[in-house]
């Protein structure tokens, strides 16, 4: 096990620990050009973003995301779309701000003036 793919399994398992009304069912990722976003995903009555942690390209660990920075425009897991954007509060510690839209299985990473198009994976 590599020690980002160590570092995803405490990270989901912390989310796991403090998500509140939603339960924790399965998770999707984005993976690119060295960067790699995995989703938690939850479910009350519908799909819900519980969790998000970001890796950028030579990370040896990735972040996690607050998620009160995050915006979750649109998540329709039965028709495969996904648009969600953080903000970065100013905080050093976290990747700059950025966009990420996903139709079916093709994702488009937007941050610090790039689009970088990649492999989405459903893995619902």
């Amino acid at each position: 096990m590599t020690a980002l793919m160590h570092t995803n399994l405490i990270a989901a398992v912390l989310v796991l620990g403090v998500c509140g009304s939603a339960h924790a069912t399965s998770a999707v990722s984005f993976e690119a050009e060295g960067y790699l976003l995995d989703i938690l995903v939850g479910n009350d009555s519908r799909p819900a973003v519980a969790g998000l942690s970001f890796a950028a390209p030579g990370s040896v660990r990735s972040t996690e995301i607050p998620l009160r920075h995050l915006s979750i425009d649109a998540f329709d897991a039965g028709q495969k779309i996904l648009l969600l954007r953080f903000m970065n509060p100013a905080d050093p510690a976290l990747p700059k701000d950025f966009v990420l839209a996903v139709r079916n299985d093709v994702g488009v990473l937007k941050i610090e003036g790039k689009s970088i198009s990649g492999r989405f994976s459903w893995g619902m």
